[in-house]
Order: structure tokens, then C-alpha cells, then sequence
């Protein structure tokens, strides 16, 4: 029995060894982008990189803040939920059947609900001055929330294995996992940009984040004692676990970083007819330094038992975010504005280095270039504006790659029960806007919300030898945001 438990199992042997290094997993943590920033910006989609006019696009196009006639002053509140579940939802009531045959696998995943939240999404100003009349040469300064997820995985399955001394007898083993996540990554934007006779944009930006990830799980193999079992499964619990819990591979890991970063971006807009705009934009990667803590309690591992005691590590990395290029366009006809994007993110070419060694072709292996989509409409009605707008971002990893870190330099001691592949996302906007003399070029007083509802997928891996786990997980969102703002 113990034999096939060995095939079976091979799980938290992060926590005996020293963690090698930090992987594209925990690097990707970062690279994501939440829908984030003014509710006039969310409820368009995030697609006003060509229209401008916006704080929120200082990164995307920073020749957007070009297009603004005068100087601007908002800030931003959200209140958001979150749900995560799997795909399709299972629970103890109505379980799935991975496979069939003795090694039948069946699992379940709880709906889990986090409370309301509140976050402080944004705050930007922009200083707008004119030379010569039709010139303009603006500043700006824009703080905005990138990434603010909070989610809370969990995983039941069982499974049977064969007695290796009575092909005919099987034995019921149960698997537990369970996860806490924490990403969160600021920007702070600074802008130059300038507006030539209304009909070229030319702008710069200089990004400064700040990150801070945070996990904590835990997982747990083990044969379950007669009043563990379900009844269904009483009929096959080891004799020599009858009265107590065995575990097989136990262990509770924390792995958490904090760091900084910085990029570059530049960007032009032409206008060639006053109804239309069009923008090209170009990022560089954003260059991180992080500290990544390592932390774990090991109970027992392929059937030996072991102390529990807590190691923990800690390890410096630098690694690159992916450069990106972003296509707009811009259409305003009367008082209708429509805004299309496009962005390409050149993942392969981020790099990950610990010291002086670097390890160029991790992201080529492990990733994937990916896109982003972006459309919005506004209509403008006397003093209200209807907003309306679609995103969807591409997976940036490869299919199947991650169930092992034997593929970097690095990580060759190194294998987590969890990896956590990040998937496709959606998100479903609408708005309304008020402003009190929207015609005025002058001193103005201006109120937006916006309703998003995000769809995030992902694939995360329970990392066994000789056998994968992938559940999929839907992290749903629902935010209401509300940006006040002057014109002046």
C-alpha cells in the first residue's frame, strides 16, 4: 500500500528544503492589472487612451493627459465584494467524479464570500498650461490602485488506492487544500505631455510601484480514521487507522513579498480630422526588487512524521514585467464618444535574477505573449453622461506549463503544493456622470460611478508526482466606485 501511496503522493517538499528561489508564479502575482482607477475610466472599460482627458490613462498613453484645456483635481472610492468557486461548482451535496476505476477521484469546493470592502482607488491631479494659444504643455500626477485581490481557495477530494499485498482490497485516502491571497500593487505616475494645435499629443510618464503579496495555506493527505469517514467510505479505512487519523504529507506554508518597481512609457495621439483620434503607446518593463519570505510547518512527509517546527527563509530577486504596446482610437460624433484598445504584452522577454545570475529564458518556458481588449461608449445628455464598456485580458501562461520547477535554474529543490496559474479575465462595466457646466471651458464641478462586475479564471495545480490535480476557480468580483472631481 505504501508503494502506490509513494507514486501517488508527492507533496510539500518545499518544506524541507531551503526554497531556491522566487519563479514565474510569484513574479506573475504582480504583472496582473485589476480594471482600476476613475469611475468615468472603469465605466468606459479602461478604453480612453485615445480619447484622453483622463488621469487613469497616464500609463497606457501618457499623451492622453496632453489632450486636457484645464487643470483637473479627483479622487476615487470603491466598495467591493468578491465570491470564489470552481468550475463547475461542486459541493458535498453534489460531487464530482474526476475519473473512474479504483482510483476514482471525487472533490468539492465551497462558494466562498468575502465581506464588503472599501478602497481608496485613486488620486490625480493635472496642471494644464497654454503657450502661444493653441499649444499647450500639461503636468500630471497620478496615484492608482493596480492590483487589490483578496480571495480564499479551498479543495476536498478523496481518493482509493490498492492494498499491494490484496489486489482486491482498496483503501479510501482524503486530500485537503486550502489557500489565502493577498496581491496588492500601487502606482504612483508622473506625466509631461504637450497638445500641438489641437491635432498632435505627445506625452511621457515615469512610474514608481510598490508591491506587497501575501499567501498562506495548507495542505493535507491523509488516511481518515472510522469517525472521519464518510459512511459511504467506513467500509474502507485502513485496520491500523481505525481509531485515529494517519496523515501521509501534512504541512501549513506563508510565502510573502514586498518590493518596489519602476517604468517608462511614451506615447503620441494624431487627430487628422476633429471627429477622430488615434494613438500608439509603448511601455518598457517594469524593473522589480523584491524581498520574498518563505515560511512552513512540515507534519509529516510520504508517510514519515516529522516535527512540525517552523523554518523560514528569505531571498532578494530582481525580475522584469513584460513590455507592452497599446493601439487606440478615439471617435466622437455630437455628444456620443467611442473609445477602442488594444494592448500586446510581450511576457517572453521578462527576465527573473537573483544576484548576478540571471535566468533569461524563464519566461519563454513558462509564459506566454498575451492581450488585452478594451471598448467603451459614452453618451453625453445635457448634464448626465451614460457610460457603458467591455474588457477582456488573455491568460499569460502557457497551457499545462507550471506542474513542476524543474524546467528554471533556480528551482531544481523547489516544489510548492500550490501553483497558481493566472487565466483569462472580464469585466462587464456601466456608468453615469454628472458635470455641472459640461460646455464651459472654465471652473467645473463634475461626479461619476461606475458598476464592474470581473470574471477572473484560474488554474491551480495540487503538485503530486506522477499524477496533476487542476481545479478550475472563477474569482468573481462586483465593485461600485465614485470618483468627485474638479476642472479649473
Amino acid at each position: 500500500m505504501k508503494t502506490n501511496k509513494l507514486i501517488l503522493s508527492f507533496v510539500a517538499l518545499s518544506a524541507c528544503v531551503s526554497i531556491a528561489a522566487q519563479t514565474t508564479f510569484d513574479a506573475a502575482k504582480v504583472y496582473e492589472e485589476d480594471l482600476n482607477g476613475t469611475a468615468r475610466y472603469v465605466a468606459m472599460g479602461g478604453a480612453m487612451s485615445a480619447l484622453g482627458s483622463d488621469p487613469s490613462v497616464i500609463s497606457h498613453n501618457p499623451a492622453g493627459i496632453g489632450t486636457y484645456h484645464n487643470s483637473d483635481l479627483n479622487t476615487s472610492l470603491s466598495f467591493f465584494g468578491t465570491s470564489v468557486n470552481t468550475d463547475p461548482l461542486y459541493t458535498s451535496y453534489n460531487q464530482g467524479v474526476g475519473n473512474t476505476g479504483d482510483n476514482a477521484r471525487y472533490f468539492y469546493s465551497n462558494n466562498i464570500k468575502s465581506d464588503i470592502n472599501v478602497a481608496y482607488d485613486n488620486l490625480s491631479v493635472i496642471f494644464s498650461g497654454s503657450d502661444q494659444g493653441r499649444n499647450y504643455v500639461n503636468f500630471g500626477f497620478s496615484y492608482r490602485k493596480l492590483l487589490n485581490t483578496d480571495r480564499n481557495l479551498d479543495y476536498l477530494d478523496k481518493y482509493f488506492i490498492k492494498d499491494e499485498h490484496n489486489p482486491e482490497q482498496k483503501y479510501v485516502a482524503y486530500r485537503e487544500y486550502g489557500d489565502h491571497q493577498r496581491n496588492k500593487v500601487n502606482s504612483y505616475d508622473f506625466n509631461i505631455s504637450c497638445n500641438l494645435s489641437d491635432m498632435l499629443y505627445l506625452g511621457w510618464t515615469f512610474g514608481i510601484l510598490s508591491t506587497d503579496t501575501w499567501s498562506e495555506g495548507y495542505f493535507y493527505d491523509y488516511f481518515p480514521s472510522f469517525d472521519q469517514a464518510t459512511i459511504a467510505d467506513r467500509d474502507y479505512i485502513v485496520p491500523e487507522y481505525y481509531d485515529k487519523q494517519h496523515d501521509y504529507s501534512s504541512a501549513d506554508k506563508m510565502n510573502s513579498a514586498q518590493g518596489t518597481g519602476w517604468n517608462m512609457a511614451f506615447g503620441a495621439i494624431v487627430r487628422p480630422v476633429p471627429a477622430l483620434r488615434l494613438g500608439v503607446a509603448i511601455k518598457t518593463p517594469t524593473y522589480f526588487k523584491q524581498e520574498l519570505v518563505y515560511e512552513d510547518c512540515l507534519y509529516a512527509l510520504k508517510d514519515v512524521q516529522k516535527d512540525g517546527k517552523s523554518f523560514s527563509t528569505s531571498t532578494e530577486y530582481k525580475f522584469t514585467s513584460p513590455w507592452s504596446l497599446n493601439l487606440s482610437a478615439g471617435l466622437t460624433i455630437d455628444h456620443t464618444a467611442i473609445g477602442l484598445e488594444y494592448e500586446k504584452h510581450f511576457t517572453q522577454r521578462s527576465s527573473l535574477s537573483v544576484g548576478n545570475t540571471r535566468l533569461a529564458s524563464q519566461g519563454a518556458v513558462d509564459f506566454r505573449d498575451y492581450s488585452t481588449f478594451k471598448m467603451g461608449i459614452e453618451q453625453n445628455i445635457g448634464n448626465l453622461s451614460l457610460r457603458a464598456g467591455y474588457n477582456f485580458t488573455e491568460s499569460m501562461f502557457n497551457d499545462k506549463k507550471g506542474f513542476t520547477f524543474s524546467d528554471t535554474d533556480f528551482n531544481d529543490s523547489r516544489m510548492d503544493f500550490q501553483i497558481d496559474r493566472l487565466g483569462k479575465s472580464r469585466y462587464f462595466t456601466a456608468g453615469l456622470g454628472y458635470c455641472s457646466a459640461p460646455d464651459y471651458d472654465g471652473t467645473q464641478f463634475y461626479f461619476d460611478l461606475a458598476y464592474v462586475h470581473g470574471v477572473k479564471n484560474s488554474v491551480l495545480n495540487v503538485n503530486e508526482y506522477d499524477e496533476d490535480v487542476d481545479v478550475n476557480y472563477n474569482y468573481k468580483s462586483d465593485k461600485v466606485m465614485f470618483t468627485i472631481g474638479w476642472n479649473f
